[in-house]
């Protein structure tokens, strides 16, 4: 191993260890894969969540995705390319994207480390967060896309619903 590649690889392996060190604290499972990336299990109410942290050298950044377990039929694809539009528009970190060939709908972010080694831990929670609250408030207005066959607008009303109080 070069002087340089183990730089890298030792500069990778803080990344990770920050990664995981958040995901320990806020109780998802991690797995390492390789040195470049970290499986995780987000826990949310509506079922565990897969997910992804990667590391990027060119540039350095570290992506993130989180999958929601759930696939849209071809037949509901404009639905739910619509839905993802106005829930998009709600988001204040990350994005929802529908995976055409796999017909899956997932949640994604970049950090990007320019002129840095490693993020900040405030910096994964607060990502890991944002992707469990996204997850949490807008999986309904998908299946009630998908499955029930609501149009997207009826389908984002029930999901920004809010209440006031406990019943």
């Amino acid at each position: 191993m070069s002087a340089l590649s183990s730089l890298q690889y030792d500069a990778n392996d803080d990344v990770l260890e920050v990664i995981e060190q958040c995901l320990n604290s806020a109780e998802w499972g991690a797995e390492r894969n390789d040195e470049m990336s970290v499986n995780c299990a987000a826990p949310t109410r509506w079922g565990e969540c897969g997910g992804m942290f990667m590391l990027r050298n060119e540039p350095r950044a570290v992506h993130f995705s989180l999958s929601a377990d759930m696939r849209a039929p071809a037949t509901r694809r404009a639905a739910v390319l619509e839905l993802l539009s106005m829930v998009n528009e709600r988001l204040w970190m990350g994005h929802f994207e529908h995976w055409a060939e796999e017909g899956v709908i997932m949640y994604r972010h970049t950090l990007p480390l320019l002129d840095r080694e490693a993020p900040e831990r405030g910096e994964v929670a607060a990502l890991m967060s944002a992707a469990a609250e996204a997850i949490e408030k807008f999986l309904p207005a998908f299946n009630f896309v998908i499955w029930a066959g609501k149009t997207p607008k009826d389908a984002l009303k029930v999901a920004v619903f809010d209440t006031l109080g406990e019943a």
